[in-house]
């Protein structure tokens, strides 16, 4: 095997060991609606869409019949986790028909959600008001702390003082 055949099939072995296998397979995504942002579905009240949208939970509340978790929107990448590296513009409601543990579903963690639109419902951000819309979840994929899959390289030199 020449040295070039070598390097090519490390470098597919590795770039297959980083792939990362989306939470929702595509056949269930066929009714989804990619196009439509939040900041849209507000604007024209949008019910009964399919979309999935993700973000991190800004804050969790139970109620005897649902769990909400109030979400900073961000664009989904190729693997439909949020891409934190987009700009945020926007929040939705996450209504989960029963419980979730909040200290689970905790503030700063990704989560990633299928559902439908119920449209939208006044709140607060601190004391300004805002329309958020509604998203009833029919699944939710929890990224896991710490799992940061997408790949990056770097190159440099590091310099440590000590005192």
């Amino acid at each position: 095997m020449s040295v070039r055949t070598y390097v090519v099939a490390c470098m597919m072995v590795f770039l297959s060991a980083c792939a990362v296998t989306p939470p929702f397979p595509e056949e269930m995504l066929h009714d989804v609606n990619r196009s439509l942002l939040p900041e849209q579905a507000v604007k024209e009240n949008a019910k009964d869409v399919v979309v999935m949208w993700g973000g991190v939970i800004v804050n969790a509340t139970n109620t005897p019949e649902h769990t909400d978790f109030s979400v900073l929107f961000y664009p989904l990448d190729a693997s439909q986790r949020p891409d934190r590296e987009q700009s945020a513009k926007s929040r939705f409601i996450v209504r989960y028909p029963g419980y979730l543990e909040t200290m689970v579903y905790a503030p700063g963690r990704e989560i990633t959600v299928l559902g439908t639109l119920q449209g939208t419902e006044e709140g607060k951000i601190g004391d300004a008001p805002y329309r958020f819309p509604v998203l009833k979840a029919d699944r939710i994929h929890l990224w896991s702390l710490g799992d940061d899959s997408r790949v990056r390289f770097g190159v440099g030199v590091g310099i440590g003082v000590h005192m």
